[in-house]
């Protein structure tokens, strides 16, 4: 049975939808980064049910909630919420189904985004297949999206909060090419339980895929990567075959068969570039004292207080290292929000207290941080100057490697602070915490604010929040020193 989702799986990559039918044993946990987006579509479904009353929720999934939405129409229902259809080997369920005078019957589907992407054409036409192929006759469809052009003031407006979108000609459009490609997603679900050639040959795009590692989990996906970025798909699929995933492994009298391509040299020495004129200009340029200050935000589809547009991103959290002059040993402050409240006000009164009229505040990419200063200003015009102030004055560390004055080969080409830290600071990992990235922070705040979570669980996430923004700002503290090191040797 294909059902929607595994529909727009395959179509996204034939090995996620074989891993997720044959080895789920493989598919990696849901992280709570994801989990959270998950949580905020059952939301955002939800408020988008205001917008038809009168319907008829049905109840299940798979067939008995087939059977539900059947006995529903009988019934004489002209509102299905998540109705679902089932044929012989497709199945769906909708989130609004509304019918005309005519008997005949209309999609909406509800998406979290904020504007009509490619691939929720492509999911409604899916949809409609399966339900005229199980005798329902479709008029319209159309697209119920967030419009994040709303301000919540009070409660929610959920005719405020959405906006339609008529995809019916789209949807006709695209339903050729979904019949076409819905027998080749079946013919996934009948592969072999084992990895092998098929597999590999039906991956689109190796070098990217985040799933092709798990078919060779017994090696690390920078590994695979490493050859994958470096062959035309035929060599890939022909090298690991025979197991060769690492440049290494590949034997010397195969070499030729790869005529001019050049596999890259694992056993290569780093190469490093430094500027160091232009990065000596960049740092006397800063002024004492320097602040190090990172910010932890959440965003939701459907604002949380008054003031907020969807996804407008929320600071509930702050960390700051200070270094009062050259040499001085780091002071460190920190904020963090524990109630469900609006912490704008919150945030900006302890930033007031640690942070002094004078002195460079530096950050890890400043268009993020600067827009955030803006944001509170324009939340809070008591703040106004201070947080333009603050933006007057920020300095952002990452053009150091992002414009290539100080560029290592193990960056990756990156100017992430996750690849330039284990790099010029390996003593720091961000590996050592329960919180390894923004993501997971960002969704654990919903949690920490949860008076159902048990206090020693909210207490001991609180410590890792803070440990995670943290090491934020003592990482660009320690990138900055490592930076003077190199343009004033001792």
């Amino acid at each position: 049975m294909l059902s929607k989702s595994n529909f727009m799986q395959f179509l996204r990559c034939s090995c996620e939808l074989w891993l997720t039918k044959q080895r789920p044993d493989l598919v990696p946990p849901t992280d709570p980064a994801l989990q959270r987006i998950f949580d905020e579509g059952n939301i955002v479904d939800k408020w988008a049910q205001k917008l038809f009353p009168g319907g008829v929720d049905v109840d299940g999934f798979g067939k008995p909630a087939a059977e539900n939405t059947r006995k529903a129409i009988a019934n004489g229902a002209t509102v299905l919420l998540q109705p679902t259809f089932m044929t012989a080997k497709l199945s769906c369920r909708g989130d609004i189904l509304t019918k005309n005078a005519d008997g005949s019957w209309d999609i909406y589907e509800v998406k979290s985004s904020t504007d009509v992407k490619e691939e929720h054409i492509t999911d409604v036409a899916f949809q409609r297949i399966c339900i005229e192929e199980a005798g329902i006759r479709i008029s319209r469809t159309f697209l119920v999206h967030i419009n994040n052009q709303y301000v919540r003031n009070g409660e929610i407006d959920p005719e405020q909060l959405f906006t339609k979108v008529d995809i019916t000609r789209e949807v006709e459009n695209v339903m050729p090419m979904a019949k076409k490609e819905i027998p080749r997603a079946l013919a996934v679900l009948d592969w072999d339980k084992v990895p092998g050639l098929l597999h590999v040959m039906s991956c689109n795009d190796p070098a990217e895929c985040e799933f092709l590692s798990c078919y060779f989990n017994q090696f690390r996906s920078a590994d695979i990567y490493s050859i994958a970025s470096s062959l035309p798909k035929e060599k890939l699929v022909a090298f690991l075959e025979r197991g060769f995933i690492t440049p290494e492994q590949v034997p010397v009298d195969l070499m030729a068969e790869l005529g001019d391509i050049k596999l890259p040299d694992a056993k290569a020495e780093p190469t490093l570039f430094v500027d160091k004129d232009t990065i000596k200009s960049e740092l006397d340029g800063l002024v004492y004292p320097l602040y190090f200050l990172d910010y932890e935000t959440q965003h939701s589809a459907v604002p949380a207080f008054d003031g907020y547009r969807p996804y407008q991103q929320m600071v509930f959290q702050y960390s700051v290292h200070v270094v009062r002059e050259p040499g001085a040993e780091p002071e460190h402050y920190e904020f963090l929000a524990d109630e469900p409240k609006d912490p704008a006000s919150m945030v900006a009164e302890s930033l007031k207290k640690h942070i002094g009229d004078t002195g460079s505040i530096i950050v890890w990419n400043a268009r993020f941080e600067a827009s955030r200063n803006a944001e509170i200003g324009e939340h809070l015009p008591e703040f106004a100057d201070f947080m333009a102030n603050i933006n007057n004055r920020i300095y952002d560390l990452m053009m150091i490697v992002k414009k290539g004055y100080y560029v290592d080969s193990r960056f990756g080409g990156s100017a992430s602070i996750k690849k330039v830290l284990p790099v010029m600071c390996p003593e720091l990992s961000y590996n050592d915490l329960a919180i390894h990235e923004g993501g997971t922070a960002s969704a654990s705040w919903a949690t920490l604010t949860n008076a159902a979570i048990p206090v020693e669980d909210r207490e001991q996430l609180r410590k890792e929040m803070l440990a995670y923004c943290s090491l934020d700002t003592f990482a660009m503290l320690a990138i900055h020193r490592k930076f003077l090191e190199v343009v004033r040797p001792s």
